[in-house]
């Protein structure tokens, strides 16, 4: 590994083109005539750095903020685990941040952005026999002019069959997400805060609970979860049950969904739900009653908060003693 300042993660992510598509041929179904090879391909990062081996986000994306001007190299690995011989093409192209449901979003094709242009790889071009596995070498090179700010970008992996006879082309791709901060120092520090926690049921019936996430820092964030239900009818608490949500990007707002079991009773009950992206952890409490269909929103609270129910029986005591001090002095006034 090779870096001339600052430090670069990398994490595995699996962003799979459907076989029943073809990517990046405008409007083409893709047909196939042979059965598809047993087994896929992979690609993953073979290095991370030190100070970030606690992060599990370190373990998923290529991650960090690097100063204009800087250059730095990741290795990978591409695999073929599949029965047939497969030539790869590795090559990087553009990504964004969206509201849409998994929040990253790849672009069509090769695509470029700012981030995709400043990355190359080498090889670009693998021969892999079944079973076996190859490393390449991704750099990043951050011109001088770089403007600041965090940029996101794919380094693919893609294999494709040779055309039929009416010239369709069965094409798939894996790939590495890329998170890039350019700036001076270590960048913003990320950070989330929870809005909101949300009672519904899906259009199945099935229970949910909807956590609205803002990431208030200043990196993207890729938040999941788990929420824990307590004082239930009868008094019956839940397991943790796990959720995700899509990326988000600084300044954007996101959520976490939980699906729960079906015969969860409707309530009420008291919510625990805690909120992680990389070493980021909030959790926040709530009273909830999950509706006979739809959604009902929920009052709660962030660790070492005060709930909201707590100001509105403060703000009735309040009403209530001003209320008989009202009295009091008008049956004074009449004696």
């Amino acid at each position: 590994m090779t870096h001339h300042r600052g430090l670069v993660v990398g994490v595995l992510t699996l962003l799979a083109i459907a076989s029943a598509i073809v990517a990046q041929a405008p409007a083409i179904a893709q047909e196939t005539t042979a059965p598809a090879p047993v087994g896929s391909v992979g690609i993953r990062l073979l290095e991370a750095p030190v100070s970030l081996q606690d992060d599990p986000r370190a373990l998923a994306y290529i991650i960090d903020n690097l100063p204009p001007g800087t250059t730095i190299t990741r290795r990978i690995e591409v695999s073929n685990s599949s029965t047939e011989e497969q030539p790869i093409t590795l090559y990087p192209a553009a990504a964004s941040i969206s509201g849409g449901e998994d929040g990253f979003e790849v672009a069509e094709g090769r695509t470029a952005n700012e981030l995709s242009t400043w990355m190359s790889i080498t090889p670009t071009d693998i021969v892999l026999a079944p079973q076996s596995a190859a490393e390449a070498v991704v750099t990043i090179a951050v011109p001088p002019d770089a403007p600041e700010g965090e940029q996101y970008g794919v380094v693919w992996a893609q294999t494709a069959g040779a055309p039929t006879g009416t010239g369709i082309q069965n094409v798939s791709r894996v790939g590495i997400r890329a998170y890039l901060s350019v700036g001076p120092g270590n960048g913003p520090p990320a950070d989330l805060s929870i809005d909101g926690i949300t009672a519904a049921r899906s259009d199945q019936g099935v229970p949910q609970i909807v956590t609205a996430v803002t990431n208030t820092g200043g990196r993207a964030i890729d938040p999941s979860g788990t929420v824990s239900l307590s004082g239930g009818p009868g008094g019956v608490s839940t397991a943790p049950v796990q959720g995700s949500g899509g990326s988000i990007a600084p300044g954007q707002s996101g959520s976490v969904t939980f699906a729960l079991d079906p015969a969860l009773p409707s309530g009420p009950w008291q919510a625990s739900v805690t909120v992680t992206s990389g070493l980021l952890n909030k959790t926040s409490d709530a009273e909830l009653t999950f509706p006979d269909q739809g959604s009902a929103s929920t009052t709660s609270t962030e660790s070492g908060g005060i709930p909201v129910w707590v100001w509105i029986a403060v703000a009735a005591v309040v009403i209530a003693i001003a209320a008989g001090t009202l009295v009091a002095a008008r049956r004074r006034k009449t004696e």
